[in-house]
């Protein structure tokens, strides 16, 4: 006779994670984050600026660089204690999967929150894209000036002992041709070439009133300071990427341990409540 198999219908597997409480963990730790960030707003860390005379002093930027930090990783640990803590109790299971699969919801509420705050900054850096580019459109013909019309305005400046007219030195289209050649020289070996410079300085010398040879000093000179200025702001640009990269990773390591935290929360039913002395 043939051996009869008996299989056991048992109850499907726990799911490894729980998606109700990985939108529960992103929802609070974003919330928090938008508190934490409010706070420093309202500190006066926004009134930093990358302007030269225009931002305190290096203190008050890494203050306003560690309160980012704080909230970074305030908000990840908050979202990966939600996340674990309204998670299903999984049943025999060892200890160390569940601090596991805790610690690995923590680390997925991680990856919602930076896709949607990707999403966010991708959608605002777009629309402010699209509106600054309505607004060049719309007031290229209006003289609006770019960011090397300061500059530029400097070059053509009367010699020492003459006296200014309230009158443009330079007129819009030489502004613009000037610009146009600092622009196509940024980026070039061996930078301003000699042909540009003295094409630029036989613009300047009549209007400053001062020989070709002094407005070529001029021309070398703001070049000099428009390169510093660029290479000052890509590094800043880099210096931002990085920080923020390595804030979010130690935001990873926040989730994780707030995930762990969270579900022993959960197993050892730990009270969650406020308590008021006196009510």
């Amino acid at each position: 006779m043939a051996d009869v198999i008996e299989i056991e219908a048992g109850t499907p597997s726990e799911s490894f994670l729980s998606w109700r409480g990985i939108l529960a963990g992103a929802a609070a730790g974003s919330a928090v984050s938008l508190v934490l960030i409010s706070l420093g707003v309202a500190s006066g860390l926004s009134l930093l600026s990358p302007w030269p005379g225009q931002s305190y002093s290096g203190l008050a930027a890494s203050v306003a660089a560690l309160w980012g930090l704080i909230a970074t990783i305030g908000s990840f640990l908050v979202a990966g204690f939600v996340a674990a803590r309204v998670r299903p109790r999984v049943a025999e299971v060892p200890i160390n999967e569940v601090e596991f699969r805790d610690g690995l919801q923590g680390m997925v509420t991680w990856a919602v929150c930076v896709l949607i705050g990707g999403m966010i900054a991708a959608s605002a850096g777009g629309a402010a894209l699209h509106a600054g580019s309505s607004a060049v459109a719309k007031f290229a013909d209006r003289n609006s000036s770019s960011p090397l019309s300061g500059m530029i305005s400097t070059l053509a400046a009367p010699a020492e002992g003459k006296t200014a007219t309230a009158a443009p030195i330079l007129t819009t289209d030489e502004t613009r041709t000037i610009e146009a050649v600092f622009m196509r020289s940024f980026g070039r070996d061996g930078g301003l070439a000699p042909k540009d410079r003295t094409f630029v300085a036989n613009i300047i010398a009549p209007k400053a009133g001062i020989p070709v040879s002094d407005a070529e000093t001029r021309v070398d000179t703001a070049y000099a300071d428009a390169m510093a200025a660029l290479d000052k702001a890509k590094k800043a640009t880099e210096l931002s990427g990085l920080l923020t990269g390595i804030g979010l990773l130690i935001g990873l390591g926040a989730a994780w341990y707030g995930g762990i935290r969270g579900g022993k929360s959960r197993d050892e039913s730990t009270s969650s409540r406020f308590r008021f002395s006196g009510w």
